[in-house]
C-alpha cells in the first residue's frame, strides 16, 4: 500500500504552526490552574427561620485570604446582603474588629470546617459562623437575629474564581507575539535563500 503524503505549501506550513502555537497558548490561557497559589477568596450564606431566629430571611458575604489545603484565618469578612428587617446600616459590614474564633479550614479548594465569631466595636452587631453550630448574625439594639443551628451544614461555602491577573495575560501574549514573530521571519528566510 503506497502512502500518499500532503505538502503544504511553505506559507501554509508556517501559518499552520503559528495557529497551532497560538491555539495551545490560548489553551493554557483558558485552563484552570489545579492548585492557588495565592489567598483564596469565598463566598458564605446562611438561612435563617422564625422560630429560631427572630428574622426570616438569608445572611451573605465574602471570606478572605484564606490558603487551600491549611487551616487558618481569615485577613477579612464582610457581611454584604441580610434582611432589612434587623435594623442595621446599609451593607457591607466591615466592621468586625473584635474577633473571638476565626479559623477555617480548606482542602482542594472547599471550606470544610469553620469557626468565626465577631463583633463590632460596642458589641451591637454580633455574626458567628458554626461557633457552638450556630451561624447567626444578630444586633442588640433591637435584639434582633437571623440564623440557625445547624453546623458547618447549616452555611454554604463556595470558592470566587480568580480573575487571570493582566500581568499574565500580558506575558502570555507577548510570548505568542514573540514566537509568531520568529516563524515569519525563519519563512521570509527560507524563501529568500530559495530565490
Amino acid at each position: 500500500m503506497t502512502r500518499h503524503h500532503r505538502h503544504f505549501p511553505e506559507g501554509a506550513s508556517a501559518m499552520m504552526r503559528i495557529m497551532t502555537i497560538l491555539g495551545a497558548g490560548l489553551i493554557g490561557l483558558m485552563h484552570p490552574t489545579a492548585s492557588h497559589a495565592g489567598p483564596l477568596d469565598f463566598m458564605f450564606s446562611f438561612t435563617g427561620t422564625v422560630p429560631p431566629s427572630s428574622v426570616a430571611g438569608t445572611v451573605s458575604g465574602e471570606i478572605f485570604g484564606l490558603t487551600d489545603n491549611a487551616t487558618g484565618p481569615a485577613s477579612n469578612v464582610v457581611v454584604d446582603g441580610y434582611p432589612a428587617e434587623l435594623g442595621l446600616p446599609s451593607p457591607p459590614l466591615t466592621i468586625f474588629s473584635f474577633i473571638s474564633e476565626n479559623s477555617f479550614t480548606v482542602s482542594n479548594n472547599q471550606i470544610t470546617a469553620a469557626d468565626y465569631s465577631a463583633s463590632d466595636s460596642s458589641d451591637i452587631i454580633q455574626l458567628n459562623l458554626n461557633v457552638s453550630s450556630h451561624n447567626v448574625l444578630a444586633t442588640s439594639t433591637n435584639g434582633l437575629l437571623i440564623g440557625n443551628e445547624n453546623g458547618f451544614a447549616g452555611a454554604t461555602y463556595s470558592l470566587v474564581q480568580p480573575i487571570p491577573e493582566p500581568s499574565s495575560v500580558t506575558l502570555l501574549a507577548t510570548g505568542l507575539l514573540f514566537a509568531a514573530l520568529w516563524l515569519l521571519r525563519r519563512r521570509l528566510r527560507r524563501r529568500a535563500a530559495s530565490a
